[in-house]
């Protein structure tokens, strides 16, 4: 015998049922019974992508893209303001210090760090759209890794990466490296100039004290490099 819910200890609901859920209710209904039945949403499974993280920012966004010893490396921009003045050159200053083998504690790769904008200026100036910027690898490693392809190297993120995200990057490290880092450095030169043009502040950075070396808390923008710091 089917029991069919008294009305009032059912809950209305407006929600829209699957046409297989409807027959499934009316086929043990009777056929003089007022139906009345309560539906529960179900929660949509949420897709999550185990991976590491690659995009920055809300209202100015910055997605980093490619590997170490890939093609190249480099960003897209989204939320730059049309018209501010922009070229290669505004991005290179910026890129060319943080280039790879200019001191001792650097890492010994040659890369020229030479940077493209492919999107978002026309003429020199921005446009509103995103930008894309790329810097290629030119001081790759070649194609035979077998040497360390099943070996995690110490100091470096083979095993912590492996471990996390299930996957691992034999050349160089991928994205785990630190030629990452080469299209946020191009995305904020490019953020260093809007917010001098548009709201008249600098930004500066440098190591203020390590271990017992002097203090550069105050010190002159100007005369600052980076020989001067390390």
């Amino acid at each position: 015998m089917t029991t069919v819910p008294k009305p009032q200890q059912v809950a209305h609901s407006r929600a829209r049922l699957a046409p297989r859920a409807i027959g499934a209710l009316l086929e043990f209904a009777p056929a003089s019974s007022s139906l009345r039945f309560a539906v529960h949403r179900c929660r949509t499974a949420r897709l999550e992508v185990k991976a590491s993280g690659n995009t920055f920012g809300n209202y100015f966004q910055v997605a980093t893209y490619g590997e170490s010893h890939g093609g190249g490396v480099g960003c897209v921009i989204s939320g730059c303001p049309p018209r501010i003045p922009l070229t290669e050159a505004d991005l290179q200053v910026e890129l060319d210090r943080r280039r790879p083998g200019q001191s001792r504690i650097t890492s010994t790769r040659k890369e020229t760090d030479t940077c493209k904008i492919l999107s978002g200026t026309h003429e020199g100036v921005t446009t509103g759209t995103p930008i894309l910027v790329i810097v290629p690898n030119t001081d790759q490693i070649g194609s035979d890794h077998r040497e360390i392809a099943n070996v995690y190297r110490p100091s470096h993120a083979d095993a912590t990466y492996d471990f996390k995200y299930g996957v691992r990057a034999v050349q160089g490290g991928g994205r785990s490296s630190g030629r990452e880092t080469v299209g946020r450095v191009a995305a904020g030169a490019l953020a260093k100039k809007i917010l001098k043009l548009k709201c008249g502040l600098e930004v500066d950075g440098c190591a203020c004290m390590l271990c017992h070396a002097p203090s550069f808390f105050h010190y002159d923008t100007a005369a600052m490099t980076a020989p001067t710091v390390i």
